[in-house]
């Protein structure tokens, strides 16, 4: 499910786009939003149903093989691979056939070589020739060879990450979160449970689901004096001496002190500044880190940053 930084995130890219454009139109912006969330959990989907298709593709390609008169190599492997246990299991979870059919995921029938590619590198790696030197056959080691190829093979492919960047905006920044969403959720899987492990959720509750949306809203609505307020404390400050990501990550952090009660200053500060070592110039985490802090220093003694109990610790 999205986290408070992968929102905090979107909502960074939305503000930027909001002052880019010329009708400045807030509900156009809270609609990109929305969909850009919901996005996030079709890469989620669409990352999962690769390995449906991949044990579904090795299949049908082994029973292709087995009418071979003249045996070679591949035999092993599509053998081996169709009859992966993990892999079947996972491919009958009912839930992620129904969110697959529910979303209408097809990249990988329109774009099947993908699947073609992925197989044979699979087929070519280390991760395969370890996992058929075992003599065992479980559950175990078929879920750990499953996992240790979406690590190693499907997670790192730059054919399937250019594929993402082209299909979805958004997606280029969800991967690393989905990522890992993926690969809990191949962890979690256990071979004597019939509940799936599948996230239902975008976000994990009511409060995350109304943050962006109310963190888009109070930054917008207030720029003018977000900006006087970073004027103050900036020296020689003009809107051509700040990077705009700066800007705006300093706005968003400003706007957290001053309208979200139960986020503490220090974790708003410390989220921010993760952001900025990731998205913008080397040296603006010191220069937020600079600015922020003398801001909620100085606007704590003035009385004008109200957190509630949780806000407080």
């Amino acid at each position: 499910m999205l986290n408070r930084r992968q929102l905090r995130l979107k909502v960074m890219e939305v503000v930027y786009a909001y002052d880019k454009s010329i009708e400045k139109n807030i509900a156009h912006q809270l609609k990109y939003f929305l969909k850009s969330n919901e996005n996030f959990y079709r890469l989620y989907i669409s990352i999962l149903s690769i390995f449906n298709k991949l044990h579904t593709y090795s299949r049908e390609r082994n029973f292709k093989n087995n009418k071979k008169f003249l045996k070679d190599d591949s035999d092993i492997f599509y053998n081996k691979f169709s009859k992966n246990l993990f892999l079947k299991k996972m491919s009958s979870d009912k839930l992620l056939l129904q969110k697959i059919d529910l979303l209408k995921i097809n990249y990988w029938n329109d774009h099947p070589e993908h699947i073609i590619s992925l197989t044979k590198k699979i087929e070519k790696s280390d991760v395969f020739h370890s996992y058929i030197k075992k003599n065992e056959n479980s559950f175990d080691n078929d879920k750990q060879f499953v996992i240790n190829i979406f690590k190693k093979i499907i997670a790192s492919d730059n054919k399937l990450y250019e594929f993402f960047e082209e299909t979805q905006i958004s997606w280029v920044n969800d991967l690393p979160l989905v990522n890992s969403l993926v690969l809990n959720t191949l962890k979690k899987n256990q071979k004597r449970s019939r509940k799936s492990t599948l996230i239902t959720k975008i976000y994990k509750n009511k409060e995350d689901s109304e943050f962006g949306i109310n963190l888009i809203k109070k930054v917008i609505l207030n720029k003018d004096m977000l900006k006087e307020e970073i004027g103050k404390i900036a020296s020689n400050w003009d809107s051509e001496r700040i990077a705009q990501i700066d800007l705006i990550l300093l706005q968003m952090c400003l706007t957290e002190f001053l309208f979200f009660d139960s986020i503490p200053v220090k974790v708003s500060i410390n989220e921010y500044l993760e952001l900025a070592k990731e998205y913008s110039s080397p040296k603006s985490n010191v220069f937020i880190n600079g600015i922020m802090d003398t801001i909620s220093k100085q606007f704590i003694l003035e009385g004008r940053i109200k957190k509630n109990k949780r806000g407080l610790q």
